[in-house]
């Protein structure tokens, strides 16, 4: 049977709460509104992030497991997006509220704020043991090099290899974020079914307001997977969100 193709999906997002909305649960509930999902959001963490101070603290794993177990009692879910996870347990309790659940999954693998707070207690493992179908992995440059346990991605060559490595181990795509790569154009590789392609743009100006690109850019994945919409065209549609939010038309 086809799965249905909804017009307004519902998303899951289960992240870290930040307060000013700049990244976390509340940005990942913009991009989803942006591209006509309806947002249901999960706390995994309370964070306190600001110019000098930076605090965190875990919601317990039942909390989790029940915040998501309401949300299937009030609706259906059409796709999942996990951002901080604060650890194995919380992981764990995302799992179990969601067994039997068969919708696309958008991982991004946030270990550490942009100001370089550690935001998660995930070893390489837990994200790689997440590979299977309808699961897709968003890291970033420095992320993915984490991930294959190499020290540095240098250039659009080894994010290309290494979206195709990840993609290997059973994921249905890999979306390797090229914005720490430097230079004048951001090349962002997508990975799947034994193919690859890279995404360029000319690389645009990110003050501090523009925290969370990561989690927008996800999150809107998510919202365009749901919907059905096809690989290409949601990496496509969901890089087109991050550049608005930039700046750029």
């Amino acid at each position: 049977m086809r799965r249905r193709r909804p017009a307004a999906p519902r998303i899951l997002l289960v992240g870290g709460l930040e307060p000013s909305g700049r990244a976390g649960l509340l940005a990942d509930a913009d991009a989803v509104r942006a591209r006509g999902g309806v947002p249901l959001v999960v706390a995994a963490a309370v964070t306190a992030q600001g110019r000098r101070v930076f605090a965190w603290n875990p919601v317990t794993p039942g909390l989790v497991e029940a915040q998501i177990r309401a949300l299937r009692e009030l609706g259906s879910i059409d796709a999942v997006k996990l951002g901080m996870i604060p650890g194995p347990a919380q992981l764990r309790a995302v799992q179990r509220a969601l067994s039997g659940t068969r919708v696309p999954w958008v991982v991004d693998p946030v270990v550490r704020a942009s100001s370089g707070g550690r935001l998660s207690g995930l070893a390489r493992r837990d994200y790689l043991d997440l590979a299977g179908p309808d699961v897709w992995l968003t890291p970033n440059a420095v992320e993915a090099a984490r991930l294959l346990g190499v020290h540095t991605l240098d250039d659009v060559g080894e994010a290309r290899r290494a979206a195709q490595l990840l993609e290997g181990l059973g994921f249905e795509g890999v979306l390797v974020k090229g914005g720490h790569l430097g230079g004048r154009t951001v090349f962002d590789v997508l990975a799947w079914q034994g193919r690859a392609r890279a995404f360029r743009s000319a690389r645009l100006r990110r003050g501090p307001e523009h925290r969370g690109t990561g989690c927008r850019l996800a999150s809107a994945l998510a919202t365009e997977l749901g919907r059905g919409t096809t690989r290409v065209r949601a990496v496509a549609r969901a890089r087109a969100l991050v550049r608005r939010f930039l700046g750029s038309p």
